[in-house]
Order: C-alpha cells, then structure tokens, then sequence
C-alpha cells in the first residue's frame, strides 16, 4: 500500500517535469520570444492609445474652458450696458479678458452695441447687439 501512494507520487512528479521540460524544449525553438514580444507590442500600443485620448479630452477641455468664459464676458459686458443704457465707449477689465463696447443709437428706441473681446493679446471677432431701451429686449446678436 506504501508503495503503490509512492508510486503515483512519482508518476505525478514526473508528469509535472516532464511539462516543465516540454516548455522548455518550446523556448529552444525560439517559440515563446516571439509572443511576448507580441503581447509587449499590444500593451504598448493600447497604453499609447489611452494617452493621446487623454490628451485630446483635455485640450478639448482646456479649449471649451476659455470659449465659455468668452462668452460669459461677453454677456455680461452687454447686460452692464443694457442696464445703464447709455451712449457712449467704454473699455472694461475683467478676469478673463478685456472688453471693448461702442454704442449708438439706431433710432430713439433701439440701440446697437459693438463688443471687442479681447484675451492675452489675441482679439477675437466683434458682437453686434441690437435691443430695445425701453422694454430691455435684445432684437439681434450677431
């Protein structure tokens, strides 16, 4: 009984070794170097992948950042003038940029504002506002 638990661990020995030895007889084929390159190669290019989506989404970010505070000073300059509802140029100075404004009176209801946004030296195109001074209304944005 002894001999025969002896035997089978033997026999279960030496079919683990010989598994080791017949992935051994693999490598010297040169049969496993060539799939771990491979597997480097995917790894590589799918960590290449997630870094330029990366970058991408950020600057896409960074971008969508500075339009909505452009547009957020543009606004904001023109609700300033509305309230106060005079003619006249006026240069302001906020956070994000500078804003330039000129007003005129199309007729003796309606007024037409001309908005210069201007941030770290680069002018961006003008907006043309043209409201009502009597009920507050803007009639165009362009």
């Amino acid at each position: 009984m002894w001999s025969l638990r002896v035997q089978r661990r033997r026999k279960e020995n030496s079919s683990t070794f010989q598994m080791i030895k017949e992935w051994s007889n693999l490598n010297d084929r040169g049969f496993i170097l060539p799939y771990t390159f491979l597997l480097l190669l995917m790894v590589l290019l799918i960590a290449f992948a997630a870094k330029e989506l990366f970058i991408s989404k950020y600057l896409y970010l960074t971008n969508m950042k500075e339009v909505y505070e452009r547009d957020v000073s543009v606004s904001h300059a023109i609700l300033l003038e509305i309230e106060t509802g005079s003619v006249s140029s006026k240069q302001f100075k906020g956070t994000y940029g500078e804003i330039s404004m000129r007003s005129e009176m199309i007729n003796p209801d309606e007024y037409q504002l001309e908005v210069t946004f201007k941030q770290d030296e680069e002018v961006f195109l003008p907006t043309t506002v043209v409201y009502n001074k009597e009920t507050k209304h803007i009639i165009s944005w362009e």
